[in-house]
């Protein structure tokens, strides 16, 4: 039997190095105006709109890893590494089929638009976004069309470059570092005061955030260490080469979290959101 997944006792020299490298980083997204800014449902609004295309792309992030790393073709074969398929699987089924406080089973995705939706945030961009991929438009046809804002197009663009190498080590490192393992302390931040703000308008993002921090604080991150280790199989050039792609996947998302502030401040003059070329303008509600 395999070890227990998540008692990882001692971080190697090589997670060590990363942490180390993406510090900046990552104070820069914890510290961040945006946090600041979310003072009424209008900005609440804002920010979700914006932010559901992250989530969407996070799930694409960990698909790729579970394409590339077990098999999902028939007829089935073993492959790679067995610890590996099992980090990616366990990661998938909290995070794609996850419990819901009423009973029954959802995404994190479908829980945020349904968090969405009870926040008075606006489903159409991404509705539509989702329709054109259905109908087979490729992810920057998709965004186009949608009319995403342009931070928004900037950091779905970014996601899908990493996932298109086809490279899990950098896959695996955009999803820990750049996205999975940032979670627990930036949703922390979101998560303080919303229900003393908002009473009766939030309980499901509360529910989703909380998932997040007790999945991702507590499970998810460790096995995403762990992968990313796995993955770079002590090679210094892999292992540098993943560090790289988790630097830049939280570069691309500060200039998210800068297009998401900038959103909100000209929400409050009721502007219209800059759209990608070809699209339609995105009102902020």
């Amino acid at each position: 039997m395999p070890a227990p997944l998540t008692n990882q006792t001692k971080p190697s020299d090589f997670q060590e190095s990363l942490t180390t490298a993406i510090t900046t980083q990552r104070q820069t997204l914890l510290d961040h105006r945006l946090y600041g800014q979310l003072r009424t449902l209008k900005h609440l609004a804002v920010f979700m709109e914006h932010h559901v295309f992250a989530v969407w792309d996070f799930m694409s992030l960990l698909k790729a890893l579970q394409v590339r790393l077990t098999c999902a073709d028939v007829p089935w074969r073993p492959v790679g590494n067995a610890q590996v398929r099992r980090l990616v699987n366990e990661i998938v089924l909290g995070e794609e089929s996850d419990a819901l406080p009423t009973g029954g089973a959802a995404s994190h995705f479908e829980l945020y638009m349904l968090a969405m939706q009870e926040a008075g945030a606006k489903t159409g961009m991404m509705d539509h976004f989702i329709r054109e991929l259905e109908s087979g438009k490729t992810v920057a046809e998709a965004l186009d069309r949608a009319g995403v804002p342009v931070a928004v197009g900037a950091f779905v663009r970014h996601t899908f470059e990493v996932i298109e190498r086809g490279r899990p080590h950098e896959i695996a490192a955009a999803f820990t570092y750049g996205r999975e393992d940032l979670i627990p302390e930036m949703f922390t931040q979101l998560v303080h005061g919303l229900e003393h703000q908002f009473p009766g308008k939030v309980a499901t993002l509360r529910y989703y955030l909380d998932r997040h921090i007790a999945l991702d604080g507590d499970e998810h991150g460790e096995m995403g260490r762990q992968m990313v280790a796995l993955l770079c199989e002590g090679n210094a050039r892999l292992e540098q080469e993943a560090t790289q792609a988790a630097v830049a996947a939280l570069r691309s998302r500060i200039k998210l979290w800068d297009g998401i502030a900038l959103a909100m401040e000209n929400s409050e003059e009721s502007a219209i959101l800059a759209p990608t070329s070809n699209a339609s303008p995105f009102i902020a509600c």
